[in-house]
């Protein structure tokens, strides 16, 4: 093995065990997501949201926005926060294996 492989591995391994984290912690964000929803809307809007993940962060987001009149409000914080780090996650993943990768020439 190359320094180049064991860097990668090195890379790789830990965004491995991560990725479980991103998903745990997804879920909980979406529960967290369905409770505002259901305490600004009701049983429907919080069962919709619960329902529909994607449509229904979109929704909460645009209704804190336009609440707190802010883009950056207190629970896009969150929201970005766990983007941010999904893609920096998948970015280790994408670079841990490029560089283990052997040379194929």
């Amino acid at each position: 093995m190359r320094i180049r492989q064991v860097i990668g591995a090195l890379l790789f391994i830990p965004s491995m065990f991560g990725i479980h984290l991103i998903w745990i912690s997804g879920a909980i964000l979406h529960l967290f997501t369905a409770y505002v929803a259901f305490t600004l809307g009701g049983f429907l809007v919080g069962g919709a949201t619960f329902a529909f993940p994607i449509l229904g962060d979109i929704g909460v987001w645009i209704y804190a926005w336009n609440k707190s009149g802010s883009f950056v409000n207190g629970y896009s914080i969150w929201v970005l926060m766990w983007l941010g780090f999904l893609v920096l996650l998948l970015a280790l993943m994408g670079l841990g294996g490029w560089l283990a990768r052997g040379d194929d020439d």
